[in-house]
């Protein structure tokens, strides 16, 4: 066998002993506390001879085929796997937030040629209790807005006016990450809803608010006030209407002449 053979040689047998170096693992993400499988990539061969999984940091061995035998090693992981042997696909149950990192799968053939591939696992908090929050309000209808969330890690906002994605122009201005929204409306604000979205990748939650509620919410304490005023108005206006017309009247009467006590004594004359 010439060189170039032989160099040829080495590189197919080191594709086969090391192959995809470099490439960016395949990423899983995973719920907390819900169960994840991590794929192995092993094809369907029926010459699989032994099947190693291993957390790559910190280093760790987790389960082993060989044979037809099927071995867990350790207790961190140990009541909550479950080696599948058709795929090889590992499953972690009841997931933990530090159960994220890089995990590693071996097999090798019954020609005894090697190959290795690593898998990334994230695992997230749901998001929940999506809200939306009132910060300012003026008298046009203009105000500030803000969404949060109860739970949830890694999580990004989204705002909607109806079915249509708010984005900045006139009307509306994002702040932060997106989270908080400033609206500007002065016509037209009772028809119209705004949907926050918080989502991370596993999750997604929503909350809506109607602007006719929050104008009328806000409003709410003017209008009684402005109601309120034109009662007290109108009760003193008859009160002073009456009290005008029994002035009048008893002027009237007490300037009749041959009226009251000087009439009887002129009559008594």
């Amino acid at each position: 066998m010439d060189a170039v053979s032989l160099f040829s040689c080495f590189w197919l047998t080191l594709s086969i002993i090391i192959p995809g170096t470099g490439a960016s693992p395949t990423t899983v993400n995973g719920t907390r506390g819900q169960s994840v499988s991590l794929p192995s990539g092993i094809p369907d061969r029926p010459d699989i001879a032994e099947v190693e999984w291993n957390r790559v940091s910190p280093r760790t061995k987790i389960v082993k085929y060989s044979k037809g035998s099927v071995t867990y090693f350790g207790t961190e992981y140990k009541q909550r796997i479950t080696l599948h042997p058709g795929s090889f696909s590992l499953e972690i149950r009841d997931l933990q937030r530090n159960d994220s990192g890089d995990y590693e799968v071996i097999f090798a053939a019954g020609s005894g040629a090697e190959n290795k591939s690593t898998v990334r696992l994230e695992v997230y908090e749901p998001v929940s209790g999506t809200n939306i929050t009132v910060l300012k309000f003026t008298g046009t209808c203009e105000l500030t807005l803000t969404c949060s969330v109860t739970s949830g890690d890694n999580t990004s906002f989204r705002w909607w006016r109806g079915g249509e994605a708010v984005v900045n122009n006139t009307t509306h201005h994002l702040w932060g990450h997106g989270e908080t929204l400033k609206v500007h409306h002065t016509t037209e604000s009772g028809a119209v809803v705004y949907r926050c979205e918080a989502r991370n990748p596993i999750s997604v939650d929503t909350a809506q608010i109607w602007l006719g509620d929050v104008c009328k919410l806000d409003n709410s304490a003017e209008r009684s006030c402005l109601s309120g005023c034109w009662l007290r108005a109108t009760i003193i206006a008859v009160l002073l209407l009456i009290l005008l017309s029994v002035t009048v009247i008893v002027h009237i009467i007490s300037s009749r002449p041959g009226t009251g006590a000087e009439a009887r004594l002129h009559k008594a004359e």
